[in-house]
């Protein structure tokens, strides 16, 4: 992929394998919450969606790689409230739009506009309710994700509508990678596309759908509870960037804030780190502050609007909870550890498709 614009392979200060870097403590206040029927949740998950996720790497040790991420466990972090009947199909989600970021960001489909562009009509169709064919195993799972959380929001159709869009809206945008445009972007810039291809628009909306409120009319007439919500979704990408970058250094994945940092201001690796906690930390207290003025407001006593808006400070809490704990983000041998802050070193953690490259060819990849 040598004719793909790539700043970050002659970035100066790219860390080699081996070397070591401080992970900064983001220094958070608000405090995780855990669904009570999560475990369950992600039990089932793993039973119905295993297939499909076997059908699409053919390779059961990648299935295994992807089941250890628990990615069902994003949304019961950051969803505690959702009602009962949701949750298996809420958490559901989280696992399906991480295999959709999954098979488009795949840094080999970079060259494939026909690929991604067969791919992303599969999408949209599943959008649309129309089943894609067996040859589209994740757009499949998608097709049959959406279907409960439809019927879940007949009597929310403008939550719906905002949730159809925003996925549209989404898979526009991936299929149109952000990668082959970082050089390009300032800091600003980067973080306001994230708002759509990193999924915090539309995990927003899965608020909605988690606590079944609408806030449509609410996000347009009041500021600050638009200024939170907007707070919390640009914590999705601010606390995920410090997190996933090592694990895409060996692939020279340019979509992070960390190498944009060190290359539109000159910053050192460490330094980059230290801006980007600054910064997570700031968020949240400019979430805080958004939120404490809604509360004051005129909607402050409104039952839905406070459950809403406690539930954007859980979003924001349990994705840098999902962010300490989940293997995705340290390798296989982390399972059931924390991690906060601290040394690292540096080391290539293979994605779910290297795993089932590595499986398919007989070779043992690293963990």
């Amino acid at each position: 992929m040598t004719d793909i614009p790539n700043f970050v392979r002659n970035l100066p200060g790219l860390p080699k394998p081996g070397e070591k870097i401080f992970h900064p403590d983001f220094r958070l206040q608000l405090k995780p919450m855990w669904h009570p029927h999560h475990d369950e949740a992600e039990r089932r998950i793993a039973l119905t969606d295993s297939p499909y996720i076997l059908a699409y790497y053919g390779s059961q040790k990648a299935v295994e790689h992807y089941l250890a991420q628990s990615m069902p466990s994003f949304g019961g972090l950051c969803y505690p409230h959702t009602l009962n009947d949701r949750i298996y199909d809420l958490e559901r989600m989280m696992s399906i739009t991480t295999l959709i970021d999954d098979t488009i960001t795949n840094p080999a489909m970079l060259e494939q506009a026909q690929q991604r562009s067969t791919l992303r009509q599969h999408y949209f169709d599943a959008i649309a309710g129309i089943r894609p064919p067996d040859t589209a195993p994740i757009a499949q799972l998608l097709y049959e994700g959406l279907l409960p959380v439809k019927a879940h929001l007949a009597s929310k159709p403008r939550v719906w509508k905002r949730m159809e869009d925003a996925l549209h809206t989404l898979i526009v945008r991936q299929t149109d990678p952000l990668a082959l445009k970082m050089d390009e972007l300032t800091f600003d810039a980067y973080l306001e596309m994230r708002r759509i291809d990193n999924y915090g628009e539309w995990a927003a909306i899965m608020t909605e759908y988690a606590i079944d409120v609408d806030m449509t009319e609410h996000l347009v007439a009041d500021r600050s509870l638009a200024e939170m919500r907007t707070a919390a979704i640009d914590s999705i990408t601010l606390v995920n960037d410090p997190y996933s970058f090592r694990k895409e250094i060996h692939i020279a994945d340019s979509v992070n804030s960390v190498w944009l940092l060190m290359y539109r201001e000159g910053l050192k690796l460490q330094d980059a780190l230290n801006k980007l906690a600054t910064l997570v930390a700031e968020n949240e207290r400019n979430l805080m502050a958004a939120r404490d003025r809604v509360l004051a407001g005129p909607l402050g006593n409104r039952a839905d609007v406070r459950a809403y808006v406690t539930e954007l400070e859980h979003l924001a809490s349990g994705n840098a909870e999902f962010h300490a704990i989940s293997t995705r983000y340290h390798g296989r041998d982390f399972k059931g550890k924390r991690f906060i802050s601290g040394e690292v070193t540096i080391r290539a953690l293979p994605s779910t498709d290297e795993v089932a490259a590595a499986d398919l060819a007989g070779i043992r990849p690293a963990n």
